[in-house]
């Protein structure tokens, strides 16, 4: 089988609840976006990567650290707003249909380029339509989801689904900074 041809899409709007302006709080000297677009970025099988927002800040920083923008439309912006809903409005503004879509969450900057490329084989090798991360109760995070892209706009449930280990910590809080401060480097992400 040819490699596949991936784009990766780092969902990031500015109005978190929990912890305000979230994906642009310093973690390890940078902020939080940057672990996400760089994970992406050195993914063997990840050729583009997208960052969805409407927030210049975060647009800004995205363009700053080699992402491509999607401007997100207000309606996508709000709390009500579904992360399903924001990847297919990317995949649908993408100018070339890839093989797989890649959603990588920007507040969870402990993902790794070895481990997103690791779910892609696994997909790959397995024939699956999506990989999703899980933690290690086997409970599904939001770290990552790899999918075909025609599963991007599915509107049934996942079949022929697999799952991909992790023991990520999300950034929900400042707490949650502080404990991955402490406690992990990114010196090997």
């Amino acid at each position: 089988m040819k490699k596949p041809v991936v784009y990766a899409v780092i969902p990031a709007r500015g109005g978190s609840k929990r912890l305000p302006r979230k994906n642009v709080q310093m973690l390890w000297g940078k902020p939080l976006i940057y672990w996400a677009v760089r994970a992406c970025q050195q993914s063997s099988y990840i050729s583009e990567c997208y960052v969805s927002t409407e927030d210049d800040e975060i647009a800004s920083l995205a363009e700053q650290f080699g992402a491509k923008l999607i401007r997100r439309p207000a309606q996508l912006a709000g709390d009500a707003a579904f992360k399903q809903d924001v990847i297919v409005h990317a995949a649908e503004s993408f100018a070339h249909k890839p093989d797989l879509v890649v959603s990588v969450q920007a507040n969870s900057p402990e993902v790794r380029a070895a481990d997103l490329d690791a779910a892609i084989a696994k997909l790959i090798e397995n024939d699956r339509s999506e990989i999703f991360s899980v933690d290690e109760s086997l409970l599904q995070n939001a770290a990552f989801r790899v999918m075909k892209y025609d599963y991007v706009f599915q509107k049934s449930l996942s079949t022929y689904c697999g799952v991909f280990v992790t023991r990520y910590v999300d950034v929900h809080t400042m707490e949650d900074i502080q404990f991955l401060e402490q406690n992990s480097q990114p010196s090997d992400r």
